[in-house]
This record gives C-alpha cells, sequence and structure tokens, in this order.
C-alpha cells in the first residue's frame, strides 16, 4: 500500500485530543459514591449527581463544538 492509498489523517491540534480524553474519563468515571450515599447536597438547586452529569453533558457538547471551530478555521470540515 502506497502513501497515496490511506486516507489523509486529520491533523487536530493536540489539545483537542487531550480535551477528548479527558471527556472520556469525566464521563466513564462518576462518583458513584454519590448514588449510594444517600446524602443529597444540592448544587446550583439540584442534587449533586444530576449536577455532575449536566455538567460533564456541557462539557461534552463544548469539546465537539470547540474542535468543530478548530477543523473549519483550518478547513478539514470538507
Amino acid at each position: 500500500m502506497t502513501r497515496a492509498d490511506k486516507a489523509p489523517r486529520s491533523k487536530r491540534a493536540a489539545w483537542i485530543n487531550a480535551w477528548f480524553v479527558a471527556d472520556a474519563i469525566v464521563a466513564l468515571a462518576p462518583p458513584i459514591y454519590w448514588a449510594a450515599d444517600g446524602k443529597t447536597t444540592p448544587i446550583l438547586g439540584l442534587p449533586a449527581a444530576v449536577f455532575y452529569f449536566v455538567a460533564v453533558a456541557v462539557f461534552i457538547a463544548a469539546s465537539i463544538v470547540a474542535a468543530y471551530a478548530v477543523d473549519a478555521r483550518t478547513g478539514e470540515t470538507g
């Protein structure tokens, strides 16, 4: 297989890739002890566990928007 046969690799910024890794870690390792703890300490009016998952969703959505913005700036969005 020659180099011409290979699909071009994305040259996404390293900080975007690191952000995606942080997304995976934060999303896959929630503080499960909150569910078993029995305490319902509210944060901004939400139970701590619900606030955590809302914050994770916002964090992941922001990383996708940032990656799109970087790709659009470099012309890789097709």
